[in-house]
């Protein structure tokens, strides 16, 4: 069985270590102390979209699906702007691969500039809680309202 401290690898970028051993404190006295700390932390940790077993494949991605993918980016794609109503918009499509297939991944606006910063080529990526669509081009992921995305290695900076 894995630990708590196993656990809290896979979330140290959203929880410092003390907030983790309260939310493991808080949810355990939730369920009335029948689960023991790891299985507490196993809880938070998949209630996080990091638990191994929530990561999607990208062949098996659905469009109008949250999903959770791991992937190393293969293709920065460009920079394009874009006029809409209150002014000028900004997207980035960049490639991510997971040995399975390939799937796009949209940054839109301020989120365009991590493309470069800590978004490199060769990096690896984890989506969390991405939004899949269809737009008639393949399938694309963005972050959406609720998502985020994590750097899990580095790659090659230019």
């Amino acid at each position: 069985m894995t630990t708590v401290e196993e656990h809290y690898e896979s979330v140290k970028d959203i929880y410092d270590k003390e907030d983790f051993l309260s939310e493991i404190k808080l949810k355990g006295e939730k369920y009335g102390g029948l689960f023991n700390d790891d299985l507490v932390a196993h809880i938070i940790v998949a209630e996080e979209g990091r638990n191994e077993s929530s990561i999607t494949d990208t062949c098996d991605l659905r469009p109008g699906e949250a999903a959770t993918v791991t992937g190393r980016v293969v293709d920065l794609g460009v920079l394009r702007t874009f006029q809409r109503k209150g002014g000028q918009g900004k997207v980035r499509n960049v490639r991510i691969d997971d040995d399975k297939g390939s799937v796009k991944l949209v940054f839109w606006d301020d989120d365009t500039e991590r493309v470069g910063d800590d978004i490199v080529m060769g990096c690896k990526v984890t989506i969390v809680n991405g939004y899949v669509q269809d737009r008639g081009y393949g399938l694309q992921i963005s972050t959406g309202k609720w998502g985020m995305i994590t750097v899990n290695d580095g790659g090659e900076k230019d």
